[in-house]
């Protein structure tokens, strides 16, 4: 569903890129000539993503059907030039606001596109074996393409110049994709809340009481306060929409400062990133309200962008880490098992059975000493004494006569000779 959508808001991208003029100006003849190239473009990036995103059991169902297998290091890079070319999008369609800066837009759309893409290749390639990360990929991916799609399709100028809201409030098309993909999303963030958070059961985390049903209910409350934000545009209830927003801010911010309450053992790179995510946040709050240095629609995209980065760390640094054996389990090195195989294959290289490896191979830089039990033991031979308070009859040999190794008297040798 979420590929679909993604699908259909790239090639509403393409047909604007490739005819900008206003839609209604266009004639049919010129709309049904860029349709075709646009839904071809669209169901390219789907494609595209069904492979970068897809399953072990999609991917199989692909090879059943003749598709040549993808590595993952081609889904990794597939996934980066999508969200490279997202960034890319979103200079070119508000090129104005990046006039100001020095480089203009295209420095800007160059920088923007090399981070996104590189970074989420590289996130991509480390946490795409978890199914939580691939869906809540494809859930902010579906945000920042319907947000694409509004963009080139909206009617009302130089939105940014008020607030990123806007673009839901021209009650057409272009309204539609935004709230559309942003309810969407909302409601997708809020029903993966389980799947986000379950790493964090494991021991090793330390998690507190209650600390689980926290989490959960702090990612429930942004989806369920992002997706108010699409039901209830801005030039309808203000009031409550901006309370929906402000709940996003809220949840974010106690998932944020409460991330060592949760659990004793977080880890430290999601602990890391949460505090700066709020410095960030404070920063770029002062900067508007105060100092007037950007707009409203800059500390939305911010905002936003701050949500979504936590919640992916949060999937990676929990669920990206191997699980560590239980105590009492047998764990072999690799090494260990290639020595075996390269010992099955040519016996003669190991003394003693061609069939089996020494399980401890020495190291070849320095040799261990023999251990007491591996020394030769030398037998003492003790003179049994006769015990006086011993009862039976007497010996026939008195009792310091020498014997033998194997118990034979003197006498008796003597006799036998």
């Amino acid at each position: 569903m979420h590929i679909l959508l993604i699908a259909m808001a790239f090639a509403i991208v393409l047909f604007r890129l490739l005819d900008s003029r206003p839609l209604s100006t266009m004639a049919s003849v010129n709309l049904s000539f860029w349709t075709l190239p646009a839904i071809a473009g669209g169901a390219t990036i789907g494609a595209l993503l069904l492979v970068t995103s897809g399953s072990h059991a999609t991917l199989a169902l692909l090879g059943r059907i003749g598709l040549p297998a993808v590595d993952l290091r081609h889904r990794a890079r597939a996934n980066g030039f999508v969200w490279a070319a997202i960034g890319v999008l979103a200079v070119h369609f508000t090129a104005g606001a990046f006039q100001p800066l020095p480089g203009g837009p295209l420095l800007a759309a160059v920088l923007l596109g090399c981070g996104l893409g590189v970074g989420a290749a590289r996130l991509h390639a480390a946490s795409v074996e978890h199914e939580a990360y691939r869906t809540f990929n494809l859930v902010a991916m579906l945000l920042a393409a319907g947000a694409l799609a509004s963009m080139s399709l909206t009617p009302t100028g130089q939105w940014w110049t008020h607030n990123f809201s806007t673009l839901g409030t021209s009650d057409d098309l272009a309204a539609a994709c935004f709230n559309l993909a942003i309810v969407m999303s909302g409601l997708a963030m809020a029903g993966l809340a389980p799947a986000l958070s379950r790493a964090l059961r494991q021991p090793r985390f330390g998690l507190r009481r209650g600390g689980l049903l926290a989490v959960r209910a702090g990612i429930v409350v942004i989806g369920v306060s992002l997706a108010g934000v699409g039901v209830v545009p801005i030039d309808g209830a203000t009031d409550l929409h901006n309370l929906f927003a402000c709940g996003a801010a809220a949840g974010f911010a106690a998932l944020a400062l409460g991330v060592r309450g949760f659990a004793k053992r977080m880890p430290r790179a999601l602990v890391a990133l949460s505090y700066a995510a709020v410095a960030v946040e404070v920063a770029a709050l002062v900067a508007y309200d105060r100092l007037g240095l950007f707009n409203l629609t800059v500390f939305e995209v911010i905002a936003f962008s701050l949500v979504f980065a936590w919640l992916i760390a949060l999937v990676a640094t929990t669920h990206g880490r191997t699980h560590r054996a239980p105590v009492g389990s047998s764990h072999r090195p690799r090494w260990r098992g290639r020595l075996r195989r390269r010992a099955a294959a040519s016996p003669g290289r190991f003394p003693g059975s061609p069939e089996r490896v020494p399980a401890r191979m020495p190291s070849p830089g320095r040799s261990r000493r023999r251990s007491a039990r591996a020394r030769p033991r030398r037998r003492i031979a003790r003179a049994r004494t006769a015990d006086p308070r011993r009862s039976g009859p007497p010996a026939e040999e008195p009792p310091d006569a020498p014997r033998g190794r194997a118990g034979i008297t003197a006498a008796e040798t003597r006799c036998t000779t």
